[in-house]
C-alpha cells in the first residue's frame, strides 16, 4: 500500500501564495495609481479571501489559510481513498 504524499499539504498553499503575489505584481505595475478600476481589480485578483475581509493583507492570509485547508482535505481525502480501496479487494 503506498502512502499518501505529503506534497498535497505543501503545494495548494504555495499554489495560492504564488497566484496572490503575481495578482498583486500585475496590478501594481499596469495601474498608475489607487483608482477605484484599480482597486476592483485587485479585489478580483485576491478571491476568495476579498469576499470575507476588506483589506489586501488580510485577503492574502485568508487565501493562505484556505489554501492550508484544501490541502489537508486533500491529503486526508487521498489517505482514506487509497486505505479504503486497499482494504475492499482483499
Amino acid at each position: 500500500m503506498r502512502k499518501t504524499s505529503k506534497l498535497w499539504l505543501i503545494v495548494p498553499p504555495l499554489l495560492v501564495l504564488i497566484k496572490d503575489m503575481i495578482a498583486t505584481l500585475a496590478i501594481l505595475a499596469t495601474e498608475p495609481g489607487i483608482t477605484a478600476k484599480a482597486k476592483l481589480n485587485y479585489a478580483l485578483a485576491l478571491l476568495p479571501g476579498s469576499m470575507i475581509v476588506d483589506d489586501a493583507a488580510p485577503a492574502v492570509v485568508v487565501n493562505l489559510c484556505l489554501g492550508i485547508l484544501l490541502g489537508l482535505a486533500l491529503f486526508l481525502g487521498l489517505g482514506f481513498m487509497r486505505r479504503g480501496s486497499s482494504t475492499s479487494s482483499v
